[in-house]
């Protein structure tokens, strides 16, 4: 028996901040895919590549954290035969390694990020390190030029 006979769980405070937590994932994850559409029509697959591997790794994460917290609220009920949460959780985990395991994706993202120049706000937030002409060091590491826009 619950220890708050007749109260719903959508008027308790922890249940709205899940359900808002849930809908800023969702959120953002479809403009993330509305992005990648928009660059795909705009410019190409190939330009869209690298929100395509974003959406990859973005997407499913969402899902299972939103059905991993709906088995949280549901308690033991959540993982019992007599409700399907268990088994969407298991669907979208296997769609993580449907088109290859989210490091696959992640280091798609990771190469075309690093591949582009830095913004001259980068640049100027990073600073400069004086300790690498003063004494030497890092002279393995090849400098980037600041890029001239933002």
């Amino acid at each position: 028996m619950s220890p708050f006979p007749g109260t719903l769980l959508k008027d308790k405070e922890t249940i709205q901040e899940r359900v808002a937590e849930a809908r800023m994932e969702l959120t953002m994850t479809r403009q993330l895919c509305y992005l990648a559409a928009v660059v795909a029509d705009d410019k190409g697959f190939k330009a869209a590549r690298s929100y395509i591997g974003m959406i990859k790794v973005a997407a499913p994460r969402m899902a299972l954290k939103i059905i991993d917290e709906a088995i949280q609220i549901h308690g033991a009920h959540g993982l019992s035969q007599d409700c399907l949460l268990s088994d969407e959780f298991i669907h979208v985990r296997h769609v993580r390694l449907a088109d290859g395991p989210d490091i696959v994706h992640l280091r798609t993202v990771a190469k075309q990020e690093l591949s582009r120049e830095p913004s001259a706000l980068s640049v100027k937030i990073s600073g400069e390190n004086k300790n690498i002409e003063k004494y030497g060091m890092f002279r393995h590491v090849k400098h980037a030029a600041p890029a001239a826009k933002l």
